[in-house]
């Protein structure tokens, strides 16, 4: 078995040499991909605990200047409202704004809720990272293990993708034509990673509230590509990539709905 083995590495050196590049690359894209996925988890715990140690604090500081209603509690507010700047939220960032304008208590109950609303989430992201860990730690680890595959593969698939868009175009002449074909590729590729990532979103439930525009354009993004194959026109892929590119930047600069907290 060595033997013809070793026979047909010999009398066929080309391929040999793609068959080790090829090794070699995936080995090098997994160990990548695995470092890089094991120290986004690690910088993700950290900055959760990180997070909630200080709107733990902030909840409790503003207990205190609630409860006591001194100057001393609210200037230990100001300082430790200074301290979490960088890692409030929109809401509590525009709450404080006001509160520093008006400072009108009613407000510090909204920055409490919001608060409190914050430190319950991230002890929820912070319990299901400890249980995952803990309760299924062989699991845990084999999930580890098969993590880096998943951007092999979509990296491996989106290189197949390119190489058929330019064989496809390879097989005109037609300037226009091959213009045309890769604004279809484009489009087709915009449509299924907006498909691929609302899917993934949805799963998680990290979608949120989007709103009746914002709904419209995921829509005419994902949706798009159909109308040049329902028209059945090549050049029908110049007004789609337009149209997407358009859906893009609004998706890319409008806000979602704000999602109301009560106290």
């Amino acid at each position: 078995m060595w033997a013809e083995l070793a026979a047909f590495l010999k009398a066929n050196t080309a391929e040999t040499l793609v068959i080790s590049l090829l090794g070699t690359l995936l080995v090098w894209m997994y160990k990548q991909f695995k470092a890089m996925i094991d120290h986004g988890q690690q910088t993700k715990q950290a900055a959760a605990q990180l997070k909630q140690g200080i709107f733990t604090k902030l909840e409790l500081s503003i207990a205190t200047v609630l409860h006591l209603k001194d100057e001393a509690s609210k200037r230990l507010l100001y300082d430790l409202l200074g301290e979490c700047g960088p890692h409030l939220t929109g809401m509590q960032r525009q709450v404080v704004r006001d509160y520093c304008k008006q400072f009108d208590p009613m407000l510090l109950h909204s920055l409490q809720a919001l608060t409190v609303n914050e430190v319950d989430k991230l002890g929820r992201q912070l319990d299901k990272i400890r249980d995952d860990q803990e309760d299924s730690e062989w699991l845990h680890y084999i999930q580890r293990l098969f993590a880096p595959f998943g951007p092999i593969v979509i990296f491996i698939l989106i290189a197949l993708y390119l190489v058929f868009i330019f064989a496809l175009m390879n097989q005109w002449s037609n300037l226009w034509v091959k213009i045309y074909i890769s604004l279809l590729g484009a489009s087709i590729f915009f449509s299924i990673v907006m498909t691929v990532s609302f899917l993934y979103f949805l799963a998680k439930r990290k979608l949120g509230k989007q709103g009746a525009k914002r709904w419209c354009m995921i829509v005419l993004l994902i949706a798009s590509p159909a109308l040049a194959f329902i028209v059945n026109r090549l050049e029908m892929f110049v007004v789609v990539i337009a149209v997407q590119i358009a859906a893009i930047l609004f998706l890319s600069r409008s806000k979602r709905p704000s999602e109301i907290i009560r106290p």
